[in-house]
């Protein structure tokens, strides 16, 4: 693949220097050709090429083979020119022509191999290839709300497959990279910086044992969090005992293969038919959805039950409780306000250093089915069981 790429490398470094070569030729050539018609022309009675931009008007008609017919050279020497710029106008213009359309030829070469560069922003880096990752890509398009969001895929599915899925996605008009999303110079290519969000799945593609996988997941996101430590990264492990190292990697949201397995077979014992809800709401295609939602200004410091009535009367979803993220506390919020030697001390070491530190305050919290009189923090989030209208894709 490193050859592939040092080949298409060459290809575009020669056409565009190709193209710089021939639009300099031309441009010169016009010029050329407008000094020396309007040196013949000048002098002529009856001329109609008046000064150096007539003659700069009549070139580019001339190469360009419009023909206006309404400049024109009439002496000899101004048709010899004339004709000097007809034959090798033809032969330019075909010149840049065919470089135009090689540069935009190798472009989809390198799209359709994976070596890309991804210029869009806000947009959501899958990395890795599994058996659910194309219910994800469902999840988020034909049945999720982002169809302005561009996604990028990160992963060594054959050309084929690829090619599978954009037809099957195309008015998505999905990005496909290859290569090892492990390694930063990959990442880079997919303008991680810029990226919203990043999902690692757990890449089953290859002959990897359970703990590799993991492991790339973890460094994946350690170089993620290196590179754009803004970017929101879900990731999927196979081992819950790897959890730790993903916590430690300041990763927001951790999803555990079959972690709650054992939970749902003994509700089919306790509760039967529970397990058909929970398949219920978490499916697809069905249009009651839990969902985060933010909570109306008017209502923070106000009661559970309050909120719990307005959502209902006015968005037919029913209130299940509350999710508070995790927040980043500064050291400096929690120096005192009167200047000790020691705070002043803390703050003068913060600036030699030219960082801000920070630590996470607490997880994130989850409260559901709170009591009536809980009371809405500024900081909540509402979870809800809405109806959502079914999108076709």
């Amino acid at each position: 693949m490193s050859f592939v790429k040092k080949i298409l490398r060459v290809i575009r470094r020669y056409y565009r220097e190709r193209l710089v070569l021939v639009s300099t030729v031309t441009l010169l050539v016009i010029f050329l050709s407008s000094m020396g018609v309007y040196h013949f022309e000048r002098s002529r009675a009856g001329a109609n090429i008046y000064s150096f931009w007539d003659g700069i008007w009549w070139a580019i008609v001339t190469m360009g083979t419009v023909g206006y017919g309404d400049k024109y050279p009439i002496s000899v020497g101004g048709r010899i020119v004339g004709l000097l710029l007809i034959f090798s106008g033809v032969g330019l213009m075909s010149l840049f022509t065919a470089t135009i359309a090689s540069m935009f030829v190798e472009k989809r070469i390198r799209e359709g191999r994976g070596l890309d560069t991804i210029k869009d922003r806000d947009h959501i880096v899958v990395c890795g290839w599994n058996q659910h990752t194309e219910e994800v890509l469902l999840g988020l398009t034909a049945y999720g709300s982002l169809e302005d969001t561009r996604i990028v895929l990160i992963n060594e599915l054959s050309v084929d497959d690829i090619d599978a899925l954009k037809i099957k996605y195309a008015k998505y008009d999905l990005k496909f990279l290859r290569g090892d999303y492990v390694h930063e110079d990959v990442l880079l290519r997919a303008n991680i910086g810029r990226a919203r969000f990043a999902l690692i799945m757990a890449d089953l593609l290859g002959e990897r044992a359970g703990e590799r996988i993991d492991e790339r997941t973890t460094l994946t996101a350690l170089a993620i969090k290196s590179i754009a430590p803004q970017v929101k990264i879900i990731a999927e492990l196979l081992d819950h005992e790897n959890k730790p190292h993903l916590k430690r990697a300041n990763v927001d949201e951790i999803i555990i293969r079959g972690e709650h397995v054992g939970a749902l077979l003994a509700s089919a014992v306790n509760s039967p038919g529970l397990p058909r809800v929970f398949s219920s709401v978490l499916s697809l295609g069905d249009t009651n959805k839990l969902k985060r939602c933010e909570i109306p200004r008017q209502f923070v410091g106000r009661t559970f039950r309050e909120l719990s009535a307005h959502f209902r009367d006015k968005h037919q979803a029913i209130l299940i409780g509350f999710l508070r993220e995790k927040q980043k506390v500064r050291v400096e919020d929690i120096l005192s306000d009167n200047s000790s030697a020691i705070d002043n001390f803390i703050r003068e070491k913060m600036k030699e250093a030219k960082r801000d530190f920070f630590y996470e305050s607490e997880e994130s919290r989850v409260v559901i089915n709170p009591d009536d009189g809980y009371i809405v923090g500024a900081s909540d989030y509402a979870v809800v069981l809405s109806r959502s209208s079914r999108k076709k894709g």
